[in-house]
């Protein structure tokens, strides 16, 4: 390519904001390493958790696994312009029933998918994109943070100006550019304690680190339901797909349900009946496959419907007045 770094940069932003992300930035792939050290600290400081983070440490190794790559590329996307709906909170996380592919229409999905086809030909090598999360290009939360889009808070999770529930969507390319942004972001308290505090099993057991063999969130969609012994059901309380209560709990979260500008995603409305724990339990296999594991952002996969019903009867018999 001939076009100068800068450029190139401020060309990849703009594409950006016409597919409808929020923000952009753009870092070297150098700067990837920092991620495998602070991901070695968090080992030290949870040396339980080391089977899980063992098992996707390869993927986290950017530069290893792209030896061509020389930037990578973090987009964000705010969940919160759309509406969850009102009996589906503290039993659905955000995350999954408010991504893209759930909330977008067809329109909506081909304006996303246009970023990627604008790389493609403007020459670039890529690869990346939300289908495989962080573990498709390595720490998304750690690109953005350096890329200036946010801060990580002590809940682990990466905020921009409208808080944590955003997502994240990181591409490397075969070009060097670069691209900061800037923030106003004040760091937490020293003296918060509410995240941890509002951890149901936990899993946050210090400041900036995790056990996920703990989190509801891991639990309820990749463990399948299917819980350790070391683990009381009580504590999964009424979450039923993933947990926001770390993140419900944080006070940089409080925003206005007002500034949502739009409506309940459609695929969550026509779900809407069937996610109801009671229906959900004995809901038939081709209702759970079709209509609910796509709100689920490849959490649940498609052999795996017996993982809603177990949360939900979990979620059932948690109910203080059954």
């Amino acid at each position: 390519m001939t076009t100068s770094p800068s450029l190139l940069a401020e060309k990849i932003y703009q594409q950006a904001l016409l597919s409808g992300y929020d923000d952009c930035g753009i870092i070297a792939i150098d700067e990837m390493d920092e991620y495998l050290e602070h991901l070695q600290e968090r080992l030290e400081k949870e040396p339980t958790s080391r089977p899980f983070y063992q098992r996707i440490e390869g993927a986290m190794n950017t530069k290893q696994r792209f030896p061509w790559a020389k930037s990578v590329i973090i987009c964000t996307w705010w969940l919160g312009r759309y509406h969850l709906p009102e009996s589906l909170e503290g039993k659905y996380a955000r995350a999954f029933f408010l991504a893209p592919q759930v909330s977008l229409d067809d329109e909506g999905l081909r304006k996303k998918d246009a970023f990627t086809d604008w790389l493609t030909a403007a020459g670039l090598r890529w690869e990346g994109g939300e289908k495989s999360s962080h573990l498709q290009i390595g720490g998304l939360r750690h690109a953005a943070m350096k890329a200036g889009l946010g801060i990580i808070r002590k809940n682990n999770f990466l905020y921009t100006e409208q808080g944590s529930f955003v997502m994240l969507e990181g591409f490397v390319i075969d070009e060097s550019c670069e691209l900061r942004q800037r923030h106003g972001l004040k760091p937490c308290s020293p003296q918060c304690r509410l995240c941890q505090d509002h951890c149901p099993t936990r899993a946050l057991s210090a400041p900036f680190t995790m056990n996920p063999l703990k989190c509801v969130s891991f639990w309820n969609t990749f463990g399948k339901s299917q819980l350790p012994p070391a683990l009381s059901e009580n504590a999964m309380g009424s979450w039923v797909v993933g947990c926001d209560a770390c993140q419900n709990a944080c006070p940089y979260n409080k925003i206005p349900a007002a500034k949502a500008e739009k409506d309940v995603p459609e695929k969550v409305n026509q779900a809407l009946p069937w996610l109801d724990p009671e229906k959900l339990k004995t809901a038939p296999d081709p209702v759970l496959r079709d209509r609910i594991l796509p709100l689920c952002d490849n959490h649940i996969q498609p052999n795996e419907v017996d993982t809603l019903r177990c949360s939900a009867a979990r979620y059932l018999r948690n109910q203080p007045n059954r």
